[in-house]
């Protein structure tokens, strides 16, 4: 018998999900994207060196940074923070940029299986999307790259899991 996806203190979370906001910020010189560094540079942010937040779970307990792909400018919400707060962290703290304008445009899901393979083995990804109007002065520490990428060249680029899903389902790239 199926189970519905509803969760409250007495019924406590049971499949692995994740609670993400992404910033969309596109202008005439293309789509705001950044490449990590593979390295410790993302422990500076407190909430990545603890796992609670942006990016988390790319980076492992030494801090290193596996080779993953372009991302958006993106981040796990902490328990408690709503998703406009969560955007308005990642603008402050992951890409210290200013903000012209931020603004939800899209709420998006997605499940995949799990490495076992079991029916039951889930996890789900609840992105909320915000289109974003930013400055971005000199890029953070932590990123190898940040830049505008055109967006006819954007299918060219390698994305992260979850980033370029949140792409396609926004027509930014083709399904793959």
């Amino acid at each position: 018998m199926s189970e519905f996806a509803h969760f409250d203190a007495a019924h406590p979370l049971r499949i692995p999900m994740c609670l993400s906001s992404f910033l969309v910020s596109v202008d005439a010189d293309g789509l705001l994207v950044g490449t990590m560094k593979a390295d410790a540079a993302w422990a500076s942010l407190d909430h990545v060196a603890s796992g609670e937040g942006a990016l988390a779970g790319l980076v492992s307990p030494s801090g290193e940074v596996p080779p993953a792909g372009r991302v958006l400018p993106a981040g796990h919400l902490r328990i408690g923070e709503d998703p406009l707060s969560a955007a308005q962290r990642i603008v402050h703290d992951q890409i210290r940029a200013s903000v012209r304008d931020l603004r939800l445009a899209r709420v998006l899901t997605f499940f995949e299986r799990m490495p076992s393979r079991r029916e039951e083995d889930v996890h789900w990804d609840l992105c909320f999307v915000y289109d974003a109007d930013l400055d971005v002065s000199e890029k953070p520490p932590w990123f190898a790259e940040l830049r505008r990428v055109p967006v006819p060249d954007l299918q060219r680029e390698k994305f992260s899991r979850g980033h370029g899903e949140v792409l396609a389902r926004l027509g930014l790239l083709l399904d793959s």
